[in-house]
């Protein structure tokens, strides 16, 4: 009876802080051919950003392993859900897109998620690490891949600190049964330390005698300081 009501106080921590802490990432594919032309475009563009003073940051990475290799990703992150509805001059915002993107990019997807604090071990300035690895787990229910993670929170080992570590509950743009884990390195002897992430997700499972995991996605994100831009 105390796990499950400690367990259901950590949900309701969870949904109170993610509301707080309210990501969008966009995924764009250059065009064939236009892939320099792209990241000149998309640099134009977050100047456009900064001259009109946009408080809000943005984070730039290029997927360099998977299906997706080659592949861009913006991410703004940390907002309450009423940001979204006083974004910086929108019709100037598509303009300008238009004028320096659109011409060299497919946009993919835009997908809004929930950072859940709880399940996280370390703060944003993760998302600025050389490389992310990004996990994404298809889950049969939320709740109990939440606990899932929880679970393999408490038992990693500690030789190897789970550090730079963040959970992400998808809420719309895609399938909504996905948890994201954004897990940042510096280095690829760094980036060793979470080879074993799938037996250990495997024993969280057995450890509570539950199934929640349908599939794991992993892909590899080079940081671009040069296509990121952050208020002054």
């Amino acid at each position: 009876m105390m796990r499950t009501f400690t367990f259901l106080l950590l949900l309701l921590s969870i949904r109170s802080a993610a509301q707080q802490h309210i990501a969008q990432f966009v995924v764009w594919k250059p065009k064939a051919g236009a892939e320099q032309q792209f990241e000149k475009g998309y640099r134009q563009h977050l100047q456009w950003h900064k001259t009109n003073g946009d408080p809000w940051g943005w984070y730039g990475w290029f997927i360099i392993s998977g299906p997706r290799d080659g592949q861009f990703v913006d991410a703004t992150v940390e907002h309450a859900w009423s940001d979204f509805d006083h974004p910086l001059k929108p019709a100037d915002d598509r303009a300008d897109n238009e004028l320096h993107v659109f011409p060299y990019g497919e946009l993919q997807t835009v997908v809004k998620a929930a950072r859940l604090p709880a399940l996280s071990t370390g703060d944003i300035s993760g998302l600025q690490s050389k490389f992310l690895r990004m996990i994404t787990l298809q889950v049969t229910d939320i709740n109990t891949g939440i606990k899932v993670l929880e679970q393999l929170k408490r038992s990693w080992p500690a030789a190897t600190p789970l550090k730079n570590l963040l959970v992400y509950k998808v809420v719309d743009g895609g399938a909504i049964n996905q948890l994201l884990l954004l897990w940042g390195f510096n280095n690829f002897e760094a980036y060793g330390d979470s080879e074993q992430l799938q037996e250990a997700l495997g024993a969280a499972e057995t450890a509570l005698k539950v199934k929640a995991i349908e599939a794991i996605t992993s892909e590899t994100l080079v940081y671009r300081t040069d296509m990121s831009l952050f208020p002054d």
